[in-house]
């Protein structure tokens, strides 16, 4: 993202306002109430004067009533939440301060609070409703894919009236889907000779199918928010996204290209501004690879790695670190799966197994539970880790490691099965807390790694020559708070 000038804040605030109107429930159309929604931290918050369902059917159990989609009008336009969950509820007393003659026959002396994710401002649609096309932004998207002259140089005031902007790029995903990235200027301006220009980057998705809300979230967003997170380190949130139905006859749809917003006025510009700091850049960019054939691959991929995607994802807070440890250990088990091919043949398993046969002792079902059992640690966690990072390249695991590769995958395997099978050892690393922080940093890395060379980042020395300009991965790689040999050797 680059600029012409910029005066003032630099942060962008939210421009969230609340909605007041009529809601109603999908199961319920006759039942209005009015209400008012806002924003509370990371969630919407739909606050009702009334009652969306009979009151029969829940019986005051807020926490036994189902997720609904909500349907809403505010200000003359149709909105949807969805899914909403009852969050609260108030209702009078057996004791009624007001005469009965003044009591209302409807339900407006009960509230109801309910809380949803997900707010679609332009119309009331249900959740399988299919959308053709969607346009968004990502933050971070504009450092890696630096395909413009603002991203390369600094731009003179009177060029700006000559700017052409870059073309756009085009990434056919199969089964009828292609995402689009493309650049435009966003001017803004102020009486006080206060004048912006800033070159915006944007993603536009089209399905000749369609997809619904939440597919297109599975399928497409979640997994590109996945892969800007990892190669710049910190979260990445969408934003500015609006959808375009599946339908021919959606009225004024030649005019307005996407007339449904979702969490419209939600724009994180703190982390905008954070994904292009000066001086720091993505692991690599669109530059440094084929952006038609790695973003489909990128998301194949995700679709069955959804476990070490997020393992791999740069997050806010952290959690108990012996449970991120399990986890992230896991997750790379998982991840050398589905990139590598399971052994054809179980010698061992077999041999056991036929052992077996010749006894009457045992019965089939019993036979079999052994061979699986057997089958599952012929191929120990240990090599499974140890391949994982190999797929790295060897001059890359040579130089990350720094020859300590095989002691590392010993080590984080031992750790991870005494964490979760719970037995007693005798080195006691998995309550080393250096051990843990060693463990789950370089195993998290190398998830990261292994996913961006799966989809088509190159492995070995052009590898080690992107990695070396990433600070945080340099850093990792020269951590001292775990010493592989060290540590293994203790455990020997």
């Amino acid at each position: 993202m680059g600029e012409v000038c910029r005066q003032g804040p630099t942060e962008a605030e939210n421009v969230v306002t609340s909605r007041s109107g009529v809601w109603w429930a999908a199961d319920h159309p006759d039942r209005r109430v009015p209400g008012t929604l806002v924003r509370a931290g990371s969630t919407w918050s739909l606050n009702l004067v009334g009652t969306l369902l009979p009151l029969e059917a829940h019986g005051g159990a807020v926490s036994l009533v189902s997720p609904m989609t909500i349907y809403g009008m505010c200000l003359g336009t149709r909105c949807t939440l969805a899914p909403a969950y009852l969050s609260g509820q108030q209702e009078p007393g057996k004791r009624y301060a007001v005469p009965r003659d003044e009591r209302a026959a409807d339900d407006d002396q009960h509230s109801q609070v309910w809380t949803a994710h997900s707010f679609l401002e332009g119309d009331a649609l249900p959740n399988d409703a299919l959308f053709h096309g969607a346009s968004l932004e990502l933050t971070g998207l504009s450092a890696w894919w630096p395909l413009s002259g603002f991203g390369r140089r600094r731009i003179d005031p009177s060029e700006v009236r000559g700017y052409e902007p870059p073309e756009s790029t085009v990434a056919d995903c199969g089964n009828g889907l292609t995402i689009t990235i493309w650049a435009s200027l966003r001017e803004t301006s102020g009486w006080n000779r206060y004048h912006s220009v800033v070159e915006r980057v944007c993603m536009q998705v089209v399905s000749d199918t369609g997809l619904t809300l939440t597919q297109l979230q599975e399928q497409v967003i979640m997994p590109l928010r996945s892969l800007l997170a990892i190669i710049s380190h910190r979260r990445v949130e969408c934003f500015n996204l609006r959808l375009r139905p599946l339908d021919d006859n959606y009225p004024d749809q030649a005019r307005f290209g996407y007339p449904i917003a979702v969490d419209p006025g939600m724009i994180d510009g703190e982390a905008e501004v954070a994904a292009d700091r000066p001086g720091e850049r993505p692991t690599f960019t669109a530059d440094d690879t084929d952006f038609r054939s790695f973003i489909p691959a990128w998301l194949a991929l995700a679709k069955v790695n959804s476990l070490p995607i997020s393992a791999a994802e740069a997050r806010h807070a952290s959690g108990v670190l012996q449970t991120e440890v399990v986890e992230v250990v896991n997750a790379a088990e998982t991840l050398h799966r589905t990139t590598h091919s399971e052994p054809s043949d179980y010698p061992l398993a077999d041999k056991v197994l036929d052992i077996l046969k010749e006894s009457e002792r045992t019965s089939r079902k019993e036979r079999n539970t052994v061979y699986s059992a057997v089958k599952m640690t012929q191929l120990r966690l240990e090599t499974r880790l140890l391949q994982l990072a190999e797929g790295l390249g060897e001059e890359f695991c040579t130089w990350f490691f720094q020859s300590g590769a095989k002691d590392w995958a010993f080590v984080a395997s031992a750790i991870r099965n005494a964490l979760s099978h719970g037995d007693p050892t005798k080195h006691r690393l998995e309550h080393d807390a250096e051990a843990l922080v060693g463990v789950l940093r370089v195993t998290q890395a190398v998830i990261q790694l292994r996913l961006l060379v799966a989809a088509g980042l190159p492995h070995g020395d052009p590898l080690k020559a992107l990695v070396e300009r990433d600070p945080m991965f340099v850093a990792v790689r020269n951590q001292t708070v775990a010493n592989w040999p060290a540590l293994a050797a203790t455990m020997r």
